[in-house]
């Protein structure tokens, strides 16, 4: 697909915000490990995976940009709140609980993945030779994340515990990652979204998959259709706090650099 027309377009940036903003915010929330994450092995592992999302959320933006004629700083710190498409469990606190940290990082990447395999096969050329490269950064945050999940299931019964239970606490809000932003059959149907399968099904799959492994069940039930979330922009208190930090120096000095 040489040209977009308007409606395409418009579909198509939004598609690019949504996996933009879920990076960004992604990133930003793993950042705040540094420095405290429990071993000093996961603390360089996890600001590495910070700084990979957040450069992943720049390369989407410079991307939308090319199409909105703006610049990625401006699309990643400019944007009203309701304007911004990540799904809310890419915001959701993790009060500083190692557990919680794992279990919102494990469903993430790999429905991350999930996107970037689909994506690459878009008929779209430069989203797709994008996704390409973003699918082998992206195996590797995947596999990095399911052994750490497996060292907390196969660990002490205390943190096998733990990491249950934060699997079982944040299932409900992996839903809010199926939630499609607008114009998103459009998409489909000029196969810029290539679909072979049911994206939750395939998600669900790798999750139980993985989980298997360390016999661990968590039960998931695609809630996003049923009410508006973040891709529409509708967001929780927690996104707002992490709006406030990310927009601080951009306010201060909009022309620093990104």
């Amino acid at each position: 697909m040489s040209t977009i027309d308007e409606a395409t377009q418009q579909a198509v940036i939004n598609l690019c915000l949504s996996i933009a903003d879920d990076k960004l915010f992604l990133g930003h929330r793993n950042s705040n490990w540094t420095g405290i994450a429990p071993i000093l092995e996961a603390d360089i592992a996890f600001s590495s995976l910070a700084q990979d999302d957040i450069a992943h959320a720049s390369a989407l933006y410079e991307l939308a940009g090319n199409l909105m004629d703006e610049t990625a700083d401006n699309i990643a710190f400019g944007r009203k709140p309701d304007a911004y498409l990540c799904s809310n469990i890419v915001t959701k606190d993790d009060q500083f609980d190692w557990a919680n940290a794992i279990a919102r990082q494990f469903y993430c990447s790999n429905f991350d993945l999930l996107r970037f395999e689909r994506l690459s096969n878009s008929s779209w050329s430069e989203l797709a030779a994008l996704c390409k490269r973003l699918v082998v950064e992206q195996q590797i945050q995947v596999n990095h994340i399911n052994d750490w999940v497996k060292q907390l299931a196969t660990g002490t019964p205390e943190s096998k515990e733990r990491i249950t239970n934060a699997l079982n606490e944040y299932a409900d809000a992996a839903s809010s990652m199926f939630e499609t932003p607008y114009g998103f059959d459009l998409l489909i149907e000029q196969d810029v979204v290539n679909v072979t399968e049911d994206i939750f099904d395939a998600w669900q799959a790798r999750i139980a998959e993985q989980l298997s492994l360390v016999d661990i069940s968590v039960d998931f039930e695609n809630t996003a259709s049923e009410n508006e979330g973040g891709r529409s922009g509708v967001h929780s208190d927690d996104f707002a706090d992490s709006l406030t930090e990310l927009q601080a120096v951009y306010k201060e000095d909009p022309a620093a650099s990104w």
